[in-house]
């Protein structure tokens, strides 16, 4: 019987701006979307390509943007909680933007909504990882038991500057001590080698996402062989990735089934309270 899948790193719009969203990002990241970028193309995927569960991640890019993000992520968490016994949905996490105003009082909003974490993407919002505006946040949503994904290595539509690596990473870990971090694309996009020297057996999560199939297999095993067991996550970056193509090149990696079963489900689950 094959493992349950969750799939820890998703994008969804709400449907007036998922049009203009996507072509957007096709265009600056060269990249071509597998869904439509909406709800219900989501679950279309997820019904395909064998996933149970999927979580949003939304990106406050601009302050202004944070209000209504989060409405989005509310809503469609409570509407995927509202479905968890019959053992699939969409769940989503939260944003937040460093220079919007009321940010501490947001993160507590997002608590007592039942956000279980925040996505944070220093390239996107105009921040280097280690700044002390993205650290802040990072603490405060860390004191209140929030998950903090980040986005680290390079990003497709910034091939210039590279706002979010391991390194930058590793350097403020000490200040996010019991921290539940979560670094996506297998901890830096690009920046496997240092991944493997600064993260590799650390206390932080990493992703799968938009990696498997991208770099060479033999490091990425490697990585997924020495890094902490309970401490990967599968991730696709939907619409960025075919879910039902990245669950199969995850599986073909060989990896030893209870490794494979943790990726896919039981770290995820865990996390996310399934």
């Amino acid at each position: 019987m094959n493992t349950k899948v969750i799939d820890f790193h998703t994008h969804i719009f709400p449907d007036k701006l998922a049009p203009k969203a996507i072509a957007a990002l096709e265009h600056s990241g060269g990249v071509k979307a597998a869904t439509q970028g909406t709800k219900e193309s989501l679950k279309r995927s997820m019904m395909q390509g064998g996933v149970d569960f999927s979580l949003n991640l939304p990106i406050a890019s601009r302050p202004d943007q944070v209000q209504s993000i989060n409405q989005f992520a509310i809503a469609l968490n409570q509407e995927g909680l509202s479905l968890r016994e019959q053992g699939g949905g969409i769940l989503s996490f939260g944003a937040i933007h460093p220079l919007y105003e009321d940010w501490k009082q947001e993160l507590r909003r997002l608590q007592s909504a039942g956000i279980k974490g925040i996505k944070l993407h220093p390239d996107f919002q105009g921040f280097f990882l280690d700044d002390e505006p993205m650290v802040a946040v990072m603490e405060e949503a860390a004191s209140l038991g929030l998950m903090i994904l980040i986005h680290c290595g390079m990003d497709v539509s910034f091939p210039d500057i590279h706002r979010s690596t391991p390194e930058r990473l590793h350097r403020i870990l000490p200040r996010l001590q019991g921290a539940t971090i979560i670094a996506a694309h297998l901890g830096g996009y690009r920046y496997l080698d240092d991944v493997e020297r600064l993260l590799v057996g650390s206390d932080v999560y990493i992703d799968t996402s938009f990696t498997i199939g991208q770099f060479d297999e033999g490091q990425i095993k490697r990585i997924l062989q020495n890094h902490r067991p309970d401490h990967i996550l599968f991730g696709t970056d939907s619409p960025w990735e075919d879910q039902g193509k990245a669950v199969a090149a995850l599986r073909a990696l060989g990896l030893p089934a209870s490794l494979e079963q943790a990726i896919l489900w039981e770290n995820g689950a865990k996390l996310l309270g399934l």
